[in-house]
């Protein structure tokens, strides 16, 4: 394939002249950011394969959905640095400040090029590693240079020393000159109290009129001559140190440069490698910019030379006349290999022609085009429009067309986009018809897809006569003397100049002339177009409204998919919340039955451990539920594993469970193991410590058998009342248990600033199970 395109230049060239390629390609260049994207663009050829044109399209399109989902390529004015990684590329090489900075910019701007690919999970995300500059390189860099290119002093231990030894050196000569300026014998001597440089040496400006009156070198002359600008003898010392800290710091200066020089050529191939995909990706954003100019589309390009367009533009003119350009349905290459337009002046057949092989030239460059639907894959394509005379070669406007025709007919098979404009003018119009056959029958007899245009009368019958070729004109309001622009299908448009004549005012006698001579020469062929096209008119109008139909049909076909997909996103979401909430409470539900049993076993009641351990997985059985009256909150029964008389302290209907009080501790059951019975009686419970209840001292608060999070507000409530009540001591009864609710109370002690002091209670006053709070 590359063999073929590589053969085929010239006819590249004039295909892509005739359609206007580089207007489009001017404007797409006026979209790119940096001269990376120009590159690529500049360089970007739309005959290769099929492979290669699909991977662009789809390279646009996961940039596109990036852009819809908020993800958008940076735009960043990057320096062209290509010149400078050539001559990194020679040994020795050394870059100045000013150029390092600009390598500098550019590593800046491939870590936000890897930035923004990491965004998104896709394709472009591989390209991320590539992208991603040495991060070492890009500090020591910025370490070593500030903005404008100028080497800092961090730059280097020595670089460091110098400058502060220059700066000690200049401050010292000043101070030393200064004694010169101020020394009131010597007042009348100078010129003005400023202290120069001349020759990289620090000077003062002498009146020539003093001249010998001190112990100088003089360096300079001030134009006039009545300066002179001079360095005193005792001075020379410190300038010639300044002048040696000087040399010293360009020598080092030139070392770090170096040095910087050689890191960054270490990293110059996967610099021009980043820079290759930094283009691609400008390149592909500047084309998306472009296609919203003219409302475009990305089409996929089917791998058949055949074409199936609706809404076909002409992209140049939605630039020039946004929403004002009519599209057009326009298909070929299945049933129809030929298509013969005809239709008036100015009608846009040649507007249409030019805008189906600008809209595939496009798409095999990867950009959005001005249509939709399904792009075909031509091999090559040919192009005879416009008026080719060339007074140079002494060829006529004829002459060209056919030696371009001839050219075509020569390379031109089924493979091929063949575009003919106005074929047959500019001769004898029976000659000329007879020719616009003769060449329209070559081309269907090797299939090739071609659109014709032609004002010729044999053309309408030859279309209207032969299988494979479809007739179409160019729709032509008569009242309003204007075309439509619009194609329509299986119809000649009709050249309608005797119509215009009459409406123009062209005497009506002339008129009659004309018309009589017209049906005596030959078949009144447009006539009967123009009769014809009234009774077809509705027929065309039947099938646009078909068209419309079936593109909402679609948008409705693809608005149910999204919502599909989306119910089925949902529905995927919402069991994944179901199985994490399912496994969370089986894991609490565990954890409560391990602390029911360890309560069980330490009443030494294993046999009730072990059926309780029994009927950990009940609740989670997908079983049918039964609806059961559930016992109010307070209600007084029996917890039939134990045989233990208790109360109910909180309900649980939707998982068909109760909270009771046992033995201190508050504990979840199955309903189905608690049998209601108000007669009972809940026996007082028996400890070694024997706390005051809460009545009796409203400073100690009992959180035993309470949840963490309700314990927490529980405490904050009561360090609210204790505060108000002015109270400095409370106590809090947490028991030891698993410590949970232990370690809250430090927790919580420690984060509140009213809290001054925490610390467990004596033995006897609870020991472990008690925590004593001071308050502020």
């Amino acid at each position: 394939m590359k063999d073929a395109v590589a053969g085929a230049a010239p006819w590249q060239d004039s295909f892509s002249r005739a359609l206007d390629l580089e207007d489009i390609r001017a404007a797409w260049l006026a979209k790119c950011a940096h001269e990376y994207g120009r590159h690529y663009v500049e360089n970007l050829h739309p005959w290769v394969g099929l492979a290669e044109i699909q991977q662009r399209l789809n390279m646009a399109l996961l940039l596109a959905e990036r852009s819809a989902a908020g993800f958008s390529l940076p735009i960043h004015i990057l320096p062209d640095v290509r010149s400078l990684l050539d001559l990194l590329e020679r040994p020795g090489a050394i870059l100045s400040g000013c150029e390092l900075q600009q390598i500098t910019r550019v590593l800046h701007g491939q870590k936000h090029y890897a930035s923004a690919l990491r965004e998104v999970n896709d394709t472009l995300t591989e390209w991320a590693t590539d992208l991603e500059p040495s991060l070492s390189l890009l500090r020591h860099l910025q370490q070593a240079l500030d903005d404008e290119g100028e080497l800092l002093d961090a730059a280097s231990a020595e670089l460091s020393a110098i400058r502060r030894q220059l700066r000690q050196g200049r401050a010292e000569i000043q101070r030393f000159l200064q004694g010169f300026l101020r020394n009131p014998d010597w007042q009348d001597y100078w010129q003005d109290q400023l202290i120069v440089q001349r020759n990289d040496r620090y000077v003062l400006p002498l009146k020539t009129s003093h001249k010998g009156r001190i112990k100088v070198i003089v360096h300079d002359r001030s134009a006039s001559g009545e300066t002179l600008f001079v360095e005193p003898l005792t001075a020379v010392d410190l300038n010639n140190q300044l002048v040696q800290d000087r040399q010293a710091e360009r020598l080092e200066q030139e070392k770090v440069l170096r040095a910087l020089s050689a890191a960054v050529s270490q990293q110059v191939p996967s610099m021009r490698r980043a820079l290759k995909y930094i283009g691609r990706l400008d390149g592909v954003r500047a084309a998306l910019e472009l296609g919203k100019d003219f409302q475009g589309t990305l089409v996929q390009v089917d791998n058949r030379p055949a074409f199936d367009l609706h809404n076909l533009r002409h992209p140049l003119l939605c630039m020039q006349h946004p929403g004002q350009v009519v599209g057009n349905p326009l298909a070929l290459g299945e049933s129809n290999h030929q298509l013969v337009i005809t239709g008036p002046n100015t009608g846009g057949k040649t507007a249409l022609l030019k805008a189906l092989g600008l809209n595939h030239l496009m798409a095999y460059l990867g950009m959005p085009v001005a249509a939709e639907g399904r792009l075909g894959y031509f091999r090559q394509g040919f192009a005879v429009i416009g008026d080719a005379q060339d007074i140079h070669t002494d060829l006529s406007t004829f002459s060209a067309q056919v030696s371009r025709l001839r050219r075509v007919l020569e390379q031109a098979d089924q493979h091929s986009l063949v575009l003919l404009d106005e074929l047959g003018n500019g001769t004898d119009p029976r000659e000329g018809g007879a020719l616009a056959q003769a060449v329209a029958e070559a081309l269907l007899s090797v299939q090739a897809c071609a659109v014709l245009t032609s004002h010729q009368e044999i053309m309408k019958r030859y279309a209207l006569s032969r299988a494979g070729v479809a007739l179409a004109g160019m729709g032509f309001d008569a009242e309003r003397l204007a075309p439509t622009y619009r194609l329509q299908w299986g119809v000649g448009g009709a050249s309608q100049g005797l119509t215009i004549a009459r409406r123009v005012g062209m005497p009506e006698a002339l008129v009659q002339r004309a018309e009589a001579l017209y049906a005596d020469d030959r078949e009144d062929w447009e006539r009967w177009e123009a009769q014809r096209e009234g009774l077809l008119r509705a027929a065309q109008q039947a099938m646009d409204e078909a068209a419309q139909a079936r593109m909402e049909a679609d948008k409705s076909v693809k608005r149910l998919q999204r919502e599909l997909d989306a119910a089925r996103q949902d529905r995927e979401r919402a069991a994944e919340q179901a199985r994490n909430e399912w496994t969370q409470l089986l894991q609490n539900a565990r954890s409560e039955v391990r602390k029911t049993i360890a309560a069980l076993k330490s009443g030494r009641d294993t046999q009730a451990a072990s059926a309780a351990l029994e009927q950990l997985g009940t609740p989670f059985q997908m079983a049918e539920t039964v609806s059961v009256d559930l016992p109010a909150v307070g209600s007084k029964g029996l917890f039939l594993p134990l045989r233990q008389v208790t109360q109910i302290v909180r309900v649980d209907a939707a998982r068909q469970r109760l909270q009771i009080q046992l033995r201190g501790k508050q504990v979840w059951i199955p309903l189905e193991q608690f049998r209601a019975d108000s007669a009972l009686e809940i026996p007082k419970e028996k400890g070694s410590t024997q706390y005051a209840s809460p009545e009796n001292h409203p400073w100690r608060l009992d959180l035993r058998g309470q949840l963490r999070e309700d314990a927490w507000q529980a405490l904050c409530r009561h360090v609210d009342g204790a505060m108000a009540s002015g109270r400095q001591h409370i106590e809090v009864l947490h028991g030891k248990g698993n410590g949970v609710l232990a370690e809250m109370v430090r927790e919580f002690a420690h984060q509140d600033p009213r809290i001054i002091q925490w610390r467990m209670a004596r033995p006897e006053q609870g020991g472990g199970g008690v925590s004593e709070l001071e308050l502020r």
